[in-house]
């Protein structure tokens, strides 16, 4: 159906911090160098690979003893950002996806309590440093946003699902402009054993970290779990033309869904449904779409689902669209991950140039009439718009389309 110009959302600003560096131009350099941002790390003998962000982090006090690190993170993507600075603060909104809050904050936590049960003096910032609207709550107060603050919790859709919810809020005219990512930092001892025992970690042996993750390949054996933040910077078209600024991308299409059938296990009609709903929102056929960023995890039957999907959606179009993911690169940042892949989304329809799944090897013959990137990225000149998808545990699924004008 599409959206008059007025109503239109674009992207002004980005921020992104995750395991191939700090900023939208670092990370788009290492994709195209062909980069992986994933270390070894064995859990209890389960050999894996995480994605670790090992740059320093523009974090000051109060924040940095008071808060976790998920939300360090994020304050540091936004700090690439000039944060909606001007706007009337009753008119800017702050929405934010994460995954588990408080991580690196419970661990610790849990490890100074039980170390010495009588001598234990746990922090007294120990319940607001963990709570799932922490990260929102202090981007708030250190931007001033007095609009809306939503904090979205739907693990692998969480950010996605907060850029949908942005969206919906300026379309209804209760907000002018917002501050939309994601955030989560769950690499800790307690959370990555219990990623192992669900057998649903990428098993590393005898292989170089570069081919950990492989989603789409024949011998992809599970996800690389990883750390990161990013976030959107958006504004309404008429605010945007009023003021003569300029926009990098435009937020086109959002599409949800739940399956209501598992807690684990993904399904193929809420997938279609959802990016079903995002092309309806944006106007736009499948044909219209030039790149799809997968979710794409690694796993044996999350990406065989999602390709089951996408060929339902395309139909005989099925092999014209390329199709790749950057969780081979990165990792999967979980709650981050829709903003994170989102803000590249901008990279790609900035450059013209769509990358790789860096550890491709060997297509599972599953997936032969889909267009599969592999070994290098690709020009494309006529780029315009992208979807973007993000299927989370719960059943929760959100598709994203952006679009270059």
């Amino acid at each position: 159906m599409g959206l008059p110009r007025g109503a239109q959302i674009y992207i002004t600003e980005v921020g992104l911090t995750c395991a191939l560096g700090r900023g939208l131009n670092v990370v788009m350099d290492a994709l195209q160098a062909n980069e992986c941002g994933l270390s070894l790390h064995d859990v209890h003998g389960y050999p894996t690979a995480v994605g670790r962000v090992n740059t320093v982090l523009n974090v000051e006090e109060p924040f940095l003893s008071t808060r976790d690190r998920s939300t360090h993170l994020a304050l540091d993507a936004v700090a690439q950002t000039s944060g909606l600075r001007g706007y009337d603060p009753h008119r800017i909104g702050l929405f934010w996806g994460v995954g588990l809050a408080g991580a690196h904050w419970i661990e610790s936590t849990y490890e100074q309590y039980f170390s010495d049960l009588a001598a234990s003096r746990l922090s007294p910032w120990t319940v607001p440093a963990i709570m799932p609207n922490a990260t929102a709550s202090t981007l708030a107060m250190k931007y001033g946003v007095r609009g809306a603050c939503w904090t979205t919790a739907n693990a692998c859709a969480s950010s996605a699902l907060a850029i949908g919810q942005a969206m919906q809020a300026i379309q209804s005219g209760h907000v002018d402009a917002a501050i939309v990512g994601g955030s989560d930092a769950m690499l800790v001892p307690g959370m990555l054993h219990a990623w192992a025992r669900m057998r649903v970690l990428a098993r590393v042996v005898d292989k170089d970290v570069s081919l950990a993750c492989q989603p789409f390949d024949q011998n992809r054996n599970g996800l690389c779990l990883a750390e990161g933040a990013a976030c959107l910077l958006i504004e309404k078209g008429d605010v945007l033309q009023r003021q003569g600024r300029k926009a990098l991308a435009r937020l086109s299409g959002f599409g949800q869904s739940c399956d209501s059938m598992d807690l684990t296990e993904p399904s193929v009609s809420g997938q279609v449904h959802a990016m079903q709903q995002a092309l309806k929102h944006a106007g736009l056929q499948p044909g219209d779409i030039g790149y799809l960023n997968a979710h794409a995890t690694g796993t044996r039957n999350g990406d065989r689902v999602e390709m089951m999907a996408v060929n339902k959606v395309w139909g005989q179009a099925t092999n014209q669209c390329p199709v790749s993911t950057v969780k081979s690169a990165l990792g999967h940042t979980m709650g981050a991950a829709g903003a994170i892949e989102a803000v590249i989304c901008v990279g790609i329809l900035a450059r013209k140039w769509v990358p790789p799944t860096l550890a491709l090897v060997t297509p599972d013959s599953e997936f032969e009439d889909r267009w599969l990137l592999a070994g290098h990225g690709v020009d494309m000149p006529e780029l315009t718009h992208v979807m973007s998808n993000s299927f989370g545990f719960g059943g929760t699924n959100a598709s994203l389309v952006i679009t270059k004008e």
